[in-house]
């Protein structure tokens, strides 16, 4: 693994150690988060990356060792040299980074898309992840079911989406009293703008996560069957959906439940899709009491 020094910070609160790993021929960005005990990784959503989960990683750290990457084209880990950006290929990059780790029976914590893969590889391979917590994963009944109804105009939206700003603080300025950043904490939002971006050659800050790439893995939602995947999941899991219309999966929370072979769903009242910008303290706590239990 190549180890990079943690970068300074103006926050009470120190960098996570920075470094890179070969996985699947991505060269993969890694934080180390610190903590003691046994490994717990975070998995972010489409578009985003691993650092911005800082308010999850920090009380998480109380019981385990915790860790969070950058998924493929996102953040600072690279593309995939074949242009492949399907959910399975995620999922096997999660396989890919505990293994190179040397780890198993990892606890996991997943958001969105990282949720998705997380539960498809504990159903794959209970050996590597012994318990998850899921945070609105995206899933379906089938690739015409009306759960997917999000996708196209995602995809159109994002195709769409401003990749180059002045600076952080326009950036920031731009984002924090719109949708959906204006239901995030206000330093999550700072986070995603400073560390989601990068600088350009003329000053300015242009997203890490292109557009494109973004749309590529909207568009082939359909092709990954993350439901059944997670209903025939042995290990224990716990699943979160927020109760709003903007949650990806509500629709479906009474089946999982009832479906679910071992473990059990929350409802979270007031909470949408972006449920740990939202309110990070109340997933971090249920997170942590699941993780911890028999």
């Amino acid at each position: 693994m190549e180890k990079i020094e943690p970068r300074n910070s103006s926050s009470k609160f120190s960098e996570p150690a920075s470094s890179f790993v070969n996985v699947n021929g991505i060269r993969m960005h890694t934080l180390d988060w610190g903590g003691d005990g046994s490994p717990i990784v975070i998995l972010h959503a489409t578009g985003f990356l691993g650092r911005i989960y800082r308010p999850l990683a920090e009380p998480l750290r109380a019981i385990g060792h915790v860790y969070s990457y950058d998924q493929r084209g996102h953040g600072d880990s690279s593309a995939p040299p074949d242009g492949d950006y399907s959910w399975d290929s995620t999922m096997r990059d999660l396989e890919g980074f505990i293994t190179s780790m040397g780890w198993s029976g990892v606890r996991a914590v997943g958001h969105s898309a990282g949720a998705t893969a997380i539960g498809g590889l504990a159903r794959e391979r209970p050996d590597l992840i012994s318990r998850a917590v899921l945070v609105e994963p995206v899933i379906f009944e089938s690739p015409t079911a009306p759960e997917l109804g999000w996708r196209d105009p995602f995809v159109k939206r994002t195709l769409k989406r401003r990749r180059i700003f002045d600076s952080v603080e326009a950036m920031y300025s731009s984002f924090h009293n719109k949708p959906p950043y204006n239901t995030w904490g206000k330093q999550i939002v700072r986070d995603y703008c400073q560390f989601g971006t990068r600088p350009t050659s003329d000053g300015r800050r242009e997203l890490k996560c292109a557009p494109e790439v973004e749309a590529k893995f909207y568009e082939t939602a359909r092709d990954f069957d993350g439901l059944g995947r997670i209903l025939r999941c042995t290990a224990p899991l716990l699943i979160m959906f927020g109760a709003r219309e903007d949650s990806l999966g509500a629709m479906l929370s009474e089946k999982v439940a009832k479906q679910l072979k071992n473990g059990r769903v929350i409802d979270v009242a007031d909470a949408g899709h972006f449920m740990p910008m939202e309110m990070p303290g109340y997933v971090a706590d249920q997170a942590s009491e699941f993780l911890t239990s028999e």
